[in-house]
């Protein structure tokens, strides 16, 4: 926290059965003397899509939506622009998969005191809305592009469908019968309630008036806590078990199923080497978290950090995570082959692996040695760091790759 101006974490982890351990690190406000508690809350940036998602399949399941229909069947306040004549055609699937193809928006939010936009301003990009105008930019269904423009139609669709305004539509379908009483996607909730962990910035400087308003919702509106979001990811376990009485297994199941190839279910980030976990990560300006959930050993972990810039924490927290609750009592799987030795990545970045079986180090040009810790599929991770090794078999020899958050090295091993 202190290397990367981070001034407080907060973190909960619920196991099936069991309200949550939580702690709260640090303080609300860089410089200041208000420590944050377990009921602090944060933004949850993105994960308010996995909530959002939670409550459209609830109207799935009730029969007010369905999930392979033109949501031109729902749309009353406004439609999808024509281009040259001709109507694009998505469903509500699309939207919650990201696959509708529509135009890529990140939503920034408003400096509290801004005129904030209408949901159609949005969506139509009209002032005061800071971003362009939705519409189809891909062939609808033809494959994954992560888009904030999805769920603003989403949040449309839902409210024209109920004839409910979206925060109140998901207190009565989610938050409310989760019991999650510490949340609100009401943008007048955190002066409401008192507790806010406020925003900074990568520096550590809070935000000016201590967090941006985020009108758009759906994709980026939920205030909550580590401990509240935890409840998501337990009931979306439940519901793939046939144990809740909010979701029903199918779709509970097509949920957390990938839609295309990529890993991404219904709102959902779903990642499976063998270990199967399901959530969603999340950035606003100031802020950053994530849910995930592990079905092998009933636990949902809930992270949420007050500094935009703060992936190294959060992936460390993950890290440690996985190894905790992602092995649902099972071995590790060794690499395909003996991969100790010699690589090179370059002339001037030699690197080498020792030791045996499962206990592996890394050794690079200027470092301490790292230790590896097994993981499926013949993957191993460096704990101390975002990073991930795999080995390959490749006309005799023995590849290595080195991911480092979005770029991998490759290096082949040396007679």
């Amino acid at each position: 926290m202190g290397l990367y101006d981070v001034p407080s974490v907060s973190v909960a982890v619920r196991q099936d059965g069991t309200e949550p351990w939580a702690h709260a690190y640090g303080v609300a406000t860089s410089g200041a003397a208000d420590t944050v508690s377990p009921r602090s809350i944060f933004q949850a940036c993105s994960i308010s899509k996995h909530v959002a998602a939670f409550g459209a399949l609830r109207l799935v399941d009730q029969g007010v939506l369905d999930l392979d229909e033109d949501i031109e069947k729902y749309l009353t306040s406004w439609r999808l622009p024509e281009s040259d004549d001709w109507r694009v055609v998505v469903t509500v699937r699309q939207l919650l998969a990201h696959t509708a193809g529509l135009s890529y928006n990140w939503f920034r939010g408003f400096s509290r005191g801004d005129a904030t936009p209408t949901s159609t301003e949005v969506l139509r990009g009209q002032r005061p809305a800071t971003s362009p105008p939705v519409r189809a930019t891909m062939l609808p269904g033809s494959g994954f592009r992560y888009s904030g423009s999805h769920y603003a139609v989403l949040e449309q669709v839902m409210e024209d469908v109920t004839g409910s305004e979206f925060a109140e539509l998901m207190r009565s379908l989610v938050l409310e019968p989760l019991g999650m009483a510490d949340s609100s996607y009401d943008q007048d909730f955190p002066r409401r309630y008192g507790q806010v962990a406020h925003g900074h910035y990568l520096d550590g400087t809070p935000l000016p008036g201590g967090w941006r308003v985020q009108p758009e919702l759906a994709g980026a509106g939920l205030w909550t806590t580590p401990s509240d979001l935890t409840r998501v990811g337990a009931e979306v376990a439940h519901a793939v078990a046939g144990r809740s009485a909010l979701l029903s297994r199918d779709l509970a199941t097509e949920m957390i199923t990938p839609q295309v190839p990529g890993g991404f279910g219904l709102g959902t980030s779903v990642g499976d080497d063998g270990r199967l976990r399901f959530g969603h990560t999340g950035g606003n300006a100031g802020y950053g978290c994530w849910l995930f959930t592990w079905p092998a050993t009933a636990t949902s972990m809930a992270v949420m950090v007050n500094n935009d810039m703060a992936n190294e924490v959060l992936l460390a927290v993950l890290a440690a995570a996985e190894h905790h609750y992602g092995g649902g009592g099972s071995a590790p799987h060794r690499a395909p082959v003996d991969v100790t030795g010699t690589y090179r990545v370059r002339d001037d970045y030699i690197v080498k692996i020792t030791g045996e079986g499962d206990e592996l180090t890394l050794h690079v040009p200027g470092q301490a040695p790292l230790g590896l810790r097994a993981l499926p599929n013949g993957r191993y991770r460096a704990i101390a760091l975002d990073c991930e090794l795999a080995f390959a078999p490749r006309d005799g020899e023995v590849v290595l790759q080195v991911r480092q958050q979005d770029m991998t090295l490759t290096a082949t091993r040396q007679p």
